[in-house]
């Protein structure tokens, strides 16, 4: 099913089509393991979640008033209250002119989600005020739920996990890492057949390269021939950080995209709401599978793997098998 036409083009909480997954503030168009630091602006839409000002999960804007996150993070600490989100910045002291602190308002996370199997791995976080895009600040693109992103293609991760699955220390600035899409099947089956359709895989067999604890909740965006960044996938869980033939595990967003765009939409059909909402803009950052399917592009989500007989762990404390 593709929710394209009336529905994404008015939905009244989604920024214009035009208007997402671009870098105003780039002069051309890693938790990372393996990775290096980001430039100011070169993910607008990344953002950090803090917990009591402990940086603890990564998202990505989705519009002005909403973000996506990963469902786990929140399973231990429930109260919007207790977080408050920061972007445009690439530092987690915030020390950027142009860094914003964004109280939430509300956190809804999948109601299928399972802290066993790390299924309907997924969360929309609504901000108490809608933040002002900048050059620095910007959407995400979501795209067409019958999109696909081929297998190999190369997609970026960024985050302010561990740089290293010993070293508990997080980094000061933003890292990013480029990771691959692996095929379904084989990723499949270097967890024992424990992934799902709404899990997909990134990284590299060899290892080197991944997500880590601290990155959960983070995007992993592919950029397509329009030069727009899409949304792939949200960071999840993993065994370990950057061991081979353990990829990334991620949220497979083009399955799970209907809920997200009903859940922060103004007449939902399955959220129940408890919170009024305020209207942003009226058009749209989903990106039909016309404009998306214009070449061969693709997008890999990277992320941590963690087996599904396992219960995820909060993002920062590390174990063997965790959520990122």
């Amino acid at each position: 099913l593709r929710l394209t036409g009336l529905r994404d083009q008015k939905s009244p909480h989604l920024s214009s089509a035009r208007n997402c997954g671009s870098r105003p503030a780039m002069q051309t168009a890693s938790r990372i393991v393996g990775g290096s630091e980001a430039s100011r602006g070169e993910f607008p839409w990344q953002v950090s979640l803090r917990e009591n000002n402990e940086h603890f999960c990564g998202a990505a804007i989705l519009t002005e008033k909403w973000l996506v996150s990963a469902a786990h993070c929140f399973t231990e600490f429930q109260d919007p209250a207790m977080w408050a989100a920061y972007t445009g910045t690439t530092s987690l002291r915030g020390s950027d002119s142009g860094a914003v602190k964004m109280g939430i308002a509300r956190i809804i996370p999948h109601p299928s989600y399972n802290t066993d199997t790390a299924d309907y791995d997924v969360a929309v976080l609504e901000l108490k005020r809608p933040v002002s895009f900048t050059k620095y600040i910007q959407p995400v693109c979501l795209p067409d739920a019958g999109h696909h992103f081929p297998t190999s293609k190369k997609c970026l991760i960024s985050g302010w996990g561990y740089l290293k699955e010993d070293f508990l220390v997080k980094p000061e600035y933003l890292q990013k890492a480029t990771v691959e899409l692996l095929d379904q099947t084989l990723c499949s089956s270097l967890y024992s057949h424990v992934l799902t359709d709404r899990m997909l895989c990134a990284g590299y067999l060899e290892g080197k390269i991944d997500s880590c604890q601290g990155d959960s909740g983070g995007p992993l965006v592919c950029q397509e021939p329009s030069g727009k960044f899409f949304l792939a996938g949200i960071v999840s869980w993993g065994i370990g950080c950057a061991e081979a033939r353990r990829p990334g595990v991620y949220t497979r967003v083009t399955k799970l995209r209907d809920w997200i765009l009903d859940a922060i939409s103004e007449f939902p059909t399955s959220i129940a709401r408890t919170v009024p909402l305020i209207h942003s803009s009226t058009n749209s950052n989903v990106v039909n599978s016309e404009e998306l399917n214009s070449t061969t592009s693709g997008a890999i989500p990277t992320t941590s793997p963690a087996p599904a007989a396992s219960k995820p762990v909060t993002a920062h404390r590390p174990q063997g098998m965790s959520t990122h």
